[in-house]
C-alpha cells in the first residue's frame, strides 16, 4: 500500500509540474509575441480625417432596393411581389 501511494504521488506530482511548466512557457510566448507600439510614431501621429458615417448611404440602399424589386417583378409578375416594410438591419457593416 505504501508503494502504491508513493507511485501515485510521484505520478501526479510529475504531471502537475509539467502542466505548470507548459503554462509558464505559454505565458512567456504571449509576452514575446505581444505587439509593441513604436513610441516615436505615436508622438508624430497625424490628425484623423472626419469619421465617415457608419453603414450605407440612403441613396445606395434605395438603388439596391429598386434593383431587387425590378428583378423580382420581372421573375414573378407585377402582382406577386409587394414591399411592405423597409427597416435598418441591426448588424453593422464591416467592410
Amino acid at each position: 500500500m505504501k508503494i502504491a501511494l508513493i507511485d501515485t504521488a510521484l505520478g501526479m506530482g510529475t504531471v502537475f509540474l509539467i502542466l505548470i511548466f507548459i503554462s509558464i512557457c505559454i505565458w512567456l510566448m504571449g509576452l514575446a509575441c505581444r505587439e509593441k507600439k513604436p513610441v516615436a510614431a505615436a508622438a508624430v501621429a497625424e490628425p484623423q480625417a472626419a469619421a465617415e458615417p457608419e453603414g450605407l448611404q440612403p441613396e445606395i440602399v434605395a438603388a439596391i432596393t429598386a434593383a431587387i424589386h425590378q428583378q423580382l417583378k420581372e421573375e414573378t409578375g407585377d402582382d406577386e411581389y409587394i414591399v411592405r416594410n423597409v427597416r435598418r438591419a441591426s448588424w453593422k457593416h464591416t467592410s
